[in-house]
């Protein structure tokens, strides 16, 4: 019987840690432990984590110090002893049934590695018609779907998956280390699906994000393609296209919304970082280099 791990990385989120605690204890059932791992916080992070784990034993605080979002991940990953190893971020409301259908799929799907799902927006003033948008282009599409790449705000893999794909993630903080680890699984030829009943909400807080570091965080997206040589000119498009979107809605977001903007999280300066203007050069030996393969 497969048992579940969930992974929260978590950096000064005591904004938005605690109703994420709450809705996946609702789910405790389902849920063999909640590791939380602490990437440096200086705000009340630990203090809530430790109230939750007072009372639910369940819940555990790890300490990653070396900061980027992809360390905690990996720190996280490491710590679980579940064989399912679910991930979201610390403002990500799980929905109801959403633990139970992780361990559904992967009880009945032994084909697939990991697993993805539908995700909303709350605390934001797009939230209704994004709902809406999400759930017309969701119904059109199988209750099962092979996809690419998943998000690490609704993420879900087989520890041993982790394990094959372990050595081949790289620690660059300037990449999506999601879209990374979807890669490596991608490479290695394991497969992720999407499925409807694994939803979840998250905060809008993106949306406030100003749309000149919004920028580099969408160049992020394409590097992380361009590492496993994987970038083309519809991705260069769609990524495009989305910045604008995000240029234009920017100023009237700003005004109606409630919530405050989210840390990027990944880094845009700094040594580690590749220069846009070598994207198109990175080659399989790059790849082959960063990942020990």
């Amino acid at each position: 019987m497969n048992t579940l791990s969930i992974v929260v990385p978590a950096f000064n989120e005591s904004a938005h840690l605690g109703e994420c605690l709450d809705a996946l204890l609702e789910q405790q059932e389902h849920i063999h432990e909640i590791i939380v791992v602490d990437n440096n916080s200086t705000d009340d992070t630990a203090a809530i984590v430790l109230d939750r784990r007072r009372r639910f034993p369940m819940v555990t605080l790890v300490a990653e110090f070396e900061r980027g979002v992809v360390h905690a991940r990996n720190a996280g990953f490491d710590h679980a002893s579940g064989s399912i190893i679910g991930r979201i971020d610390a403002d990500t409301h799980v929905g109801a049934g959403w633990a139970k259908s992780v361990l559904d799929f992967f009880d009945r799907r032994l084909d697939y590695a990991a697993v993805t799902g539908p995700i909303y927006l709350y605390d934001s003033p797009w939230a209704a018609p994004y709902r809406a948008f999400v759930k017309y282009t969701t119904k059109r599409k199988p209750d099962e779907l092979r996809v690419s790449a998943a998000s690490g705000n609704n993420f879900a893999i087989r520890r041993s998956a982790w394990e094959a794909a372990r050595d081949r993630v790289s620690v660059r903080t300037d990449l999506h280390e999601d879209i990374d680890l979807s890669l490596c699984l991608y490479r290695v030829g394991l497969r992720i699906a999407q499925i409807k009943s694994m939803c979840v909400e998250v905060s809008g807080r993106r949306l406030l994000t100003p749309p000149l570091e919004y920028r580099h965080y969408v160049l992020s997206s394409y590097r992380t393609w361009a590492f496993h040589n994987l970038a083309g000119k519809s991705l260069r498009r769609l990524l495009v296209a989305d910045m604008v979107l995000h240029t234009v809605h920017w100023p009237l977001t700003r005004m109606l919304s409630t919530c405050d903007s989210r840390i990027l999280p990944v880094s845009h300066s700094g040594t580690s970082v590749t220069p846009d203007r070598h994207l198109s050069a990175i080659r399989e030996d790059r790849f082959a280099a960063a990942s020990g393969k």
